[in-house]
């Protein structure tokens, strides 16, 4: 006759106390009081949600390989882009990351030379309101290309001896 040997079940606890008016009590309140569902609904609901995005992490650095881990990751994208949806859908809302136009790094780059042209302007103009018909910010400020990682400004025009006297009044 066999014995059976009774596994001892470990069990991870967590309790976590929010004030009412707090955003994670009015959730909690959402969730545990709500009248469509159950406590223990409302409870899974909540746990399915952090465990949607943090399972991919709680299993990296284990014994498991990087397939098996990348088809967790995939899940939760799944579960996380669903929870995405119903946000979407629930409060008409554009989903993030839909662009009405295709992204352009030269878009950027000329918006963003306008952004400093108009700064450095309004700061000149503020200190000297008589340069007003002069002012123009050269196209040398910009003059290093647009690489695949970003941007690369020529610091040493765009800022001058700027830092060298920071650096020397520190």
């Amino acid at each position: 006759m066999a014995t059976k040997t009774k596994t001892v079940r470990q069990r991870v606890q967590f309790a976590f106390n929010a004030d009412t008016d707090s955003v994670v009590g009015a959730v909690f309140q959402y969730l545990i009081k709500n009248h469509r569902f159950s406590s223990r609904e409302g409870k899974r609901k909540g746990v399915d949600a952090i465990v949607a995005f943090y399972k991919p992490f709680a299993y990296q650095g284990t014994a498991m390989s990087e397939g098996e881990l990348q088809a967790i990751a995939r899940d939760a994208v799944e579960l996380l882009s669903r929870q995405i949806e119903l946000l979407c859908s629930s409060f008409n809302i554009e989903r993030p990351g839909t662009l009405t136009q295709p992204f352009s790094w030269n878009d950027l780059k000329v918006e963003l030379r306008q952004m400093l042209s108009e700064s450095l302007t309004a700061e000149l103009l503020r200190v000297h309101p008589e340069l007003e018909s002069a002012i123009a910010i050269p196209d040398s400020l910009f003059a290093n290309p647009i690489t695949d990682e970003g941007f690369d400004f020529d610091e040493e025009n765009l800022l001058g001896d700027l830092c060298s006297n920071a650096e020397a009044a520190a």
